[in-house]
């Protein structure tokens, strides 16, 4: 279960999902018939499916009533386990079919033709087969119709009514190869509801069994942190509830946490340049992580940092690690660094390097994986937020130099991926005229040209000039610090663009919890770390008082360095997709198939000089 979900619900909508189950459900298409099809037709050694599907239709077209439709379904079957969607749509609207049909039948094509919709992406539909055509009620426990119908709640994003689908009635099928499966189904859905859904659903669980399902969600959930804080509480529920179905069978994911327990790394080796604020910044993180782990009795590996501070060869300090006993390294941090890493055909321990590889052609060592506070992850979901607010015109406004025309470019690329066009860009150096820039960007200046024009030819007296701002910008995307962009909302104001919306680059937000100062940011929304957003988490106040309150780059780079341990005995999880996703404190991380590690952030907006973290549905429109 993810932490903040409700805050982060257009974030967490991780798409690859989908994607997955939509394959699973044509994976079990050919599974969906719990019975083998009864077509009284001799199977051919060496016929080919096709052939086989021809003679069927053919037979079909020559027999009368429940014969006929057998047939037909039959091979409606058989096209789907082929992929041939559009003949079995087809087919499954037949004449024939508009017959009353035996039970068996009617469920048989009502199955084939929910597969159908699904397939084609429309969910909707198969659910109005799988409802209307055929009820599934209490009184009906086909465990591959329960498996059908909450698969296609979760295509629909609704995973509460798939778990009650998966858990109905499963006291059917214990004892059999489906109750492994459907504590599995019930579990991936249970970690899909939102936290204020997952109460309301609690509150609303009127049985033993759902009760009991979601109580061990709720106890698992809250010892994300820990592995062995999650084992505990699982031996906890199952002496509490000692007879409920999952007591016996445990879903998979949790039966390997004992597993990843106790192949958990023993000896962790940092490799951080600890003469430099950023790899201070990111020691103290671990190390509050670390001891924040004792105190909960969690456990914690054996640690050594190594310094790499001035290191041009990571090989050396590297194989020290290896050989003084580490069995995970973190680091290194320098990008020059992790591509000496990246570069190596094989690596003896896994590896979290704490920045990305410039090299895209291949992932790297198997053991190698990346973490960082990537500029495009930052800047992707920023446009993604303007894209769902349905925006599709954008002004940049960013400092002049090399650094911000990087952040610039990967705006311009972003947006241009999700359907958006950027129509103005200006940039400032640091002792500009934010009025000027301000009136190039909102084309203020192009409009008292014009007047100017005007007056030559009309007598002055004559004349009452308003200036008028480009209509064609929705939003504008800000990259600036703090102190400048005090100064460039207020201007934006002034020149009429008070009511376009400001997305800004994290760096608008420095922590500083000084509303006096910042209520000239009001208005602007931005993208963040929980950590730097969340105030009252008390963890939080803990490490700033073990610790100086350093500025917004080196509080990230702190939160960094927490998720480093917390995903210290958490990579093989995400790895192998036991593990959706983590709760952070630099994000929701998640793992691609490059095993690089991504941040889904928090929105926020300035409200009354201090940031508000927004809910999906306040976040923004058009």
């Amino acid at each position: 279960m993810l932490p903040n979900k409700d805050n982060n619900q257009f974030l967490l909508k991780i798409e690859n999902q989908k994607l997955v189950l939509i394959l699973f459900i044509l994976g079990l298409i050919a599974a969906c018939n719990s019975n083998p099809p009864t077509a009284k037709l001799p199977i051919i050694e060496g016929e080919s499916t096709s052939q086989r599907i021809d003679e069927l239709l053919a037979s079909a077209n020559n027999s009368l009533g429940a014969n006929a439709a057998r047939l037909r379904i039959s091979a409606i079957e058989l096209l789907l386990e082929q992929g041939s969607l559009n003949q079995a749509e087809f087919e499954s609207n037949a004449d024939g079919f508009r017959e009353t049909l035996p039970p068996e039948l009617r469920r048989r094509l009502t199955t084939a033709k929910a597969n159908i919709a699904n397939s084609q992406g429309n969910p909707q539909l198969a659910l109005q087969f799988l409802t209307e055509t055929l009820p599934i009620n209490s009184n009906n426990t086909n465990p591959q119709l329960r498996r059908l119908l909450g698969n296609t709640y979760l295509l629909l994003d609704r995973p509460a009514d798939a778990f009650r689908s998966y858990i109905e009635n499963t006291e059917e099928f214990e004892g059999n190869e489906s109750s492994q499966d459907f504590h599995n189904l019930a579990w991936d859905a249970l970690m899909e509801i939102a936290d204020t859904e997952l109460s309301t659903l609690a509150n609303s669980a009127s049985n033993y069994t759902s009760r009991g399902w979601i109580e061990l969600a709720k106890a698992v959930a809250d010892q994300e942190l820990s592995i062995k804080g999650q084992l505990d509480a699982i031996q906890q529920w199952r002496r509490v509830w000692s007879s409920h179905d999952a007591a016996r069978i445990l879903p998979y994911p949790l039966v390997q946490l004992q597993q990843n327990w106790e192949q958990r790394p023993r000896q962790v080796a940092l490799l951080l340049p600890l003469q430099e604020q950023a790899g201070r910044a990111i020691q103290e993180g671990f190390l509050s992580a670390y001891y924040q782990s004792i105190d909960a009795n969690r456990g914690a590996p054996l640690i050594k940092f190594y310094d790499s501070s001035g290191v041009t060869n990571i090989y050396p300090i590297y194989d020290e690690a290896v050989n003084d006993g580490a069995d995970l390294i973190i680091g290194p941090l320098d990008k020059e660094l992790v591509n000496q890493l990246h570069r190596l055909p094989n690596l003896s321990i896994p590896t979290l390097a704490l920045n990305y590889t410039d090299q895209d052609s291949f992932s790297g060592p198997e053991n190698f994986f990346q973490f960082g506070l990537a500029p495009e992850n930052e800047i992707e979901q920023a446009a993604q937020l303007a894209a769902s607010a349905g925006f599709k015109n954008a002004a940049i406004i960013t400092p002049s130099g090399s650094d911000y025309l990087r952040l610039k470019s990967l705006f311009e690329n972003a947006w241009n991926e999700a359907g958006g066009t950027v129509v103005s860009e200006s940039a400032f150096d640091s002792d500009s005229d934010y009025a000027e820039i301000i009136k190039q960007s909102m084309a203020i200046d192009a409009s008292e040209e014009r007047a100017k024009k005007i007056s030559a030819l009309l007598p002055r007296d004559r004349i009452e000039f308003v200036p008028r701002r480009r209509q064609d910008i929705d939003f504008i995307y800000l990259i600036a610090n703090p102190r400048q962009g005090r100064q460039i909302r207020p201007t934006l104001a002034f020149y009429f663009a008070e009511s376009l919306p400001v997305i800004a680059y994290p760096s608008i937000y420095d922590g500083s919890d000084n509303a006096d100062i910042n209520n000239d940011l009001n208005g602007i929304i931005f993208l963040d770390a929980p950590w730097l957003l969340q105030e009252s988490n008390s963890f939080k106040q803990q490490v700033s008082n073990s610790f100086r309150r350093t500025a917004g780059p080196l509080e990230r780079l702190r939160a960094m360095g927490i998720d480093s341990f917390r995903l210290h005995d958490r990579l093989k999880q995400l790895s192998s997709l036991e593990l959706d996703a983590l709760g952070g404190a630099t994000g929701v991380l998640t793992m691609n198939s490059d095993r690089e590690i991504q941040r889904q952030l928090l929105a926020a907006q300035f409200l009354n000089g201090a940031p508000q973290i927004l809910a999906p549905s306040k976040q923004l429109s058009r």
